[in-house]
């Protein structure tokens, strides 16, 4: 696959650039209080993550069937991140994030339980979140955000 290029085709987009503009659009999937405008930045980052491999994605609305529960979608983020707890900091990657929570992946994690809260931070977002334990599973842990 060929780099992306700038408009006046002058040369490839730089990755930090390409970068930003994922962080971008998975910012604004995940402020958006409608599902049907948060799922549209998902194909917007899944395009820019994949130009060459899929058709740019449309403003065609996708169809629920009328019992299925609207929700907001799981954003596949792989950026590292920092869960810091009472007394240490776990560091790993993001494997999704979602508008109520995300999923971390990491070593262990031993010595650590459900319920226990603490400050999750993603490398190259502006705010960090206040995050709950909800799950806790070999490398991984499910966190939900907290008020």
């Amino acid at each position: 696959m060929e780099p992306a290029m700038t408009a006046d085709e002058t040369g490839p987009i730089p990755d930090e650039v390409l970068n930003a503009k994922l962080i971008a659009c998975w910012q604004a999937a995940l402020n958006t209080d409608d599902p049907d405008e948060s799922q549209r930045w998902v194909d917007m980052a899944e395009w820019l993550a994949h130009r060459g491999d899929q058709p740019a994605p449309t403003a065609a609305p996708r169809k629920r069937p009328g019992t299925e529960r609207r929700h907001f979608p799981r954003v596949p983020v792989r950026s590292p991140a920092l869960l810091t707890l009472e007394d240490r900091i776990i560091r790993g990657e993001t494997i999704n994030l979602s508008r109520t929570g995300a999923c971390f992946a990491c070593t262990g994690p031993e010595g650590v339980e459900t319920d226990i809260v603490g400050v999750f931070s993603v490398h190259g977002w502006v705010e960090d979140r206040a995050a709950r334990i909800v799950a806790l599973e070999p490398g991984q842990i499910r966190l939900t955000w907290s008020v």
